[in-house]
């Protein structure tokens, strides 16, 4: 059955014609599957979407895409990307249990030598326990119609999930942190106390190697840290001046480590 109309998967978000023409492909290519090849199909197809959902969702970085893809990967499995969709508040609770009922359909077709079918009691109660989908409003009179539309109308939601989060930028807040220690004093002092001490920091690294060179570069940072703390506290016209006095000690790109770089970036 092909889907035309633009239908509103949730008060803020309505469908497009391209998803709509996904889901009508991807009906197209399921015809004619036997009742395995549905079922192997279908689970491939989520979990590919899952896998899609992670990495837009996660940072994008090299630690993410070990998590998800690659050999060995952590969130490799089927089961580890429902369970870490659901953890991460990327699926609702309803198809966090359909993705679990296409999972155990998909072990079942996938893990034995004996004959499978949708009437087997153990594949039927997972069919029957999916929920209906919210797009074929036509009651599906087999166990291949209920868990073709089920499952096509969920791989619809996660693709709309996908471009939700493509559209509005939707990443997770960064909350790590290091702890730096704070300045006693009045802003002025503070500041002068900085430059002081990195003043002294770029004479000694010019005489020094190895690990203390080391440590100067790191004590080097944490100084910076602590102007850049001492500017972001500054009123604006006094932030211009620190910012010009700071910079004949260091150069923008020695500050770029820090956060709070972010709002002195001409």
């Amino acid at each position: 059955m092909a889907l035309r109309a633009v239908v509103k998967y949730e008060p803020w978000t309505t469908m497009t014609e391209e998803i709509f023409e996904q889901l009508n492909t991807l009906s197209a290519r399921l015809h004619g599957l036997n009742e395995q090849g549905l079922v192997l199909t279908l689970a491939a197809f989520a979990d590919d979407s899952l896998r899609e959902l992670l990495l837009s969702y996660m940072f994008d970085n090299a630690a993410t895409k070990k998590l998800v893809s690659g050999f060995d990967a952590p969130l490799g499995t089927f089961s580890a990307k429902i369970n870490a969709a659901f953890s991460l508040g990327l699926i609702t609770p309803g198809q966090y249990s359909d993705l679990e009922h296409t999972r155990k359909i998909r072990n079942i077709f996938s893990h034995t030598w004996h004959e499978v079918s949708f009437q087997v009691p153990s594949v039927e109660k997972h069919i029957l326990a999916l929920s209906y989908s919210n797009l074929h409003l036509v009651f599906p009179n087999t166990l291949r119609e209920k868990l073709e539309t089920s499952i096509s109308s969920l791989l619809l939601e996660l693709k709309v999930a996908i471009s939700r989060i493509a559209k509005e930028r939707k990443k997770p807040v960064p909350l790590g942190s290091r702890i730096y220690a704070g300045i006693p004093g009045e802003g002025e002092s503070n500041f002068n106390l900085c430059i002081s001490k990195l003043g002294e920091i770029s004479e000694a690294l010019e005489v020094t190697a190895g690990e203390e060179k080391r440590f100067l570069t790191h004590a080097k940072k944490l100084w910076i840290e602590k102007c850049l703390r001492v500017i972001s506290h500054s009123s604006e016209d006094i932030q211009n001046l620190y910012i010009g006095k700071l910079f004949e000690l260091v150069s923008p790109e020695e500050t770029k480590f820090s956060n709070l770089y972010e709002g002195y970036r001409s």
